[in-house]
């Protein structure tokens, strides 16, 4: 178990603060001591514990300390540790530098004040946001709860979304695939890597999608056999719908079965001696688990260094661990796994054997599929696709690749993108139920369209269509083959359409 949200007492505003335990602590002390909540090895001490003796008012401070009570039930220990001293020190030293004692003093003007205080310091744009926005929460729950915050609306006309408008920054941190070039290029690396937890962490995250805290989490023994002969592996997944962390069980292919073998090896002594389980062991000083923060800042960097990965313009590839389940996915839709089964599983987990992908939240998967379909190198067929893809060079034109990734993101939040096994529909079911129902035929349809990615997929079925077609011929039955052509009529000018482009002949 690493994280969960805890489940404490209701307490009022005539509760006995001194008599309320959280944790190994009470309501009262400067310090929360979480640590009896969190048992993951890979989470840092200084995580599990909340730290108010920053914070010298003591009205303030037991409003923000009902506010933390408060959000304690609703995310994890370590989120709320992660604002508590990051986002509200801003706010504390303006109260402190301009006299203000309390909650109940904030008016609209205070806080548009402290906006342009912020601002005046050149504070990041989601930095800003974070900071005011934590200030609104406080007093808009607080107005609920009936704790010691200003009675009226001072929110009605302005909130921190507006004046900050994070939007911008949210949208340009969107979690891209890699490109399939680079990512070859990371494969062959890491299998030539001699470092092995650096290899191994890079394999697993590429064969299975998990995020790299899940990675890490992995435990001696955790790959197990079917009944059928299939390979899975046990990981915790802290990042769930309910909020609870459970053990999933996640289906591997023999490249990662044999790197956890591998690694199994490797890490015996260090378990051996330290007591541990998990695999990904290191001896710094004492025997730990290793930080997810250091394998983002430190070890996937030097990776790249080390082996010399560059981008298209020359510059190191910033790889950005979160990278490889956007990439996972994109593989599958390549490999014709069922997109169905995706789209009706993805958004929540489940403790069946399935593959991670799952977990994935419905902009991931639209923001790949926009990117496939609507990007400025992207290679489309379909009956609309020349319209489309005109329309799509005429908003690039003169545009810088910013600006080109801002107007796929707006136009994929306009559009409807209805994954098939081999492209997408842009059919928009606002509109009401598609003509066609569950007969659709998607090939001579307008609204389907496919990308070069998908060529593989539909050039195999080309090629049984047209050796079905042929038998069909032999044996005489001809309204079998008519049926066939149907279909072959309109798939043959896909594959023909997407053979040019790959060939470089359109552009």
């Amino acid at each position: 178990m690493a994280i969960t949200k805890l489940n404490l007492q209701p307490i009022t505003t005539e509760s006995d603060y001194s008599n309320i335990t959280i944790g190994n602590s009470k309501f009262t002390d400067d310090i929360w001591d979480l640590s009896s909540f969190i048992t993951s090895k890979t989470i840092r001490n200084t995580y599990k514990k909340i730290n108010f003796s920053y914070i010298k008012n003591e009205d303030m401070k037991f409003t923000i300390k009902l506010y933390s009570y408060y959000k304690l039930g609703k995310v994890k220990p370590q989120t709320l540790h992660h604002d508590i001293k990051n986002k509200l020190p801003s706010f504390i030293k303006y109260c402190k530098l301009n006299n203000i004692s309390n909650f109940n003093e904030i008016t609209k003007k205070i806080f548009l004040d402290f906006t342009i205080w912020l601002k005046e310091r050149k504070v990041a744009r989601i930095t800003g946001y974070q900071n005011c926005h934590i200030i609104e929460q406080i007093i808009k729950i607080g107005q609920v709860k009936g704790w010691n915050v200003v009675k009226n609306n001072i929110f009605v006309d302005i909130n921190s979304m507006d004046l900050w408008k994070p939007q911008k920054v949210f949208k340009e941190n969107r979690t891209k695939p890699i490109p399939e070039d680079i990512f070859d290029k990371i494969l062959q690396c890491a299998l030539k890597e001699k470092n092995i937890l650096t290899k191994a962490g890079i394999l697993i995250q590429s064969q299975t999608g998990l995020r790299i805290n899940e990675v890490l989490s992995i435990r001696q023994g955790c790959v197990y056999t079917t009944s059928d002969g299939y390979n899975y592996m046990e990981v915790t997944l802290s990042k769930t719908e309910k909020g609870d962390p459970i053990i999933h069980k996640v289906f591997i292919n023999e490249l990662v079965k044999n790197i956890v073998t591998e690694l199994e090896k490797y890490t015996k002594e260090l378990r051996k001696e330290s007591g541990l389980k998990e695999l990904f062991l290191v001896r710094h000083n004492a025997i730990k688990v290793v930080n997810s923060d250091i394998w983002t800042g430190k070890r996937l960097p030097d990776f790249i260094k080390k082996w010399d990965i560059r981008d298209d313009k020359g510059n190191l590839y910033p790889l950005k661990s979160h990278q490889f389940r956007a990439t996972f996915v994109r593989e599958l839709i390549k490999q014709k796994v069922p997109i169905a089964y995706i789209m009706k599983q993805f958004a929540h987990v489940s403790i069946e054997m399935t593959s991670h992908y799952l977990t994935l939240q419905d902009e991931e998967i639209k923001e790949i599929y926009s990117d496939m379909i609507l990007g400025k190198d992207s290679k489309i067929a379909g009956l609309r696709a020349k319209e489309i893809k005109s329309k799509l060079d005429e908003q690039f034109r003169g545009k810088t690749e910013q600006e080109i990734d801002d107007i796929v993101s707006n136009l994929s939040k306009s559009m409807s993108f209805n994954p098939l096994p081999t492209g997408v529909c842009l059919y928009d079911f606002r509109r009401g139920n598609c003509s066609d129902g569950d007969g659709c035929f998607f090939y001579n349809c307008p609204n389907y369209v496919t990308e070069v990615k998908f060529y593989p997929i539909l050039k195999q079925e080309l090629d049984l269509m047209e050796k079905e077609m042929s038998r069909y011929k032999e044996l005489g039955q001809q309204r079998s083959w008519e049926r066939q052509y149907v279909k072959y009529k309109y798939l043959k000018p896909l594959v023909d359409s997407l053979e040019v482009q790959i060939n470089g002949k359109e552009s």
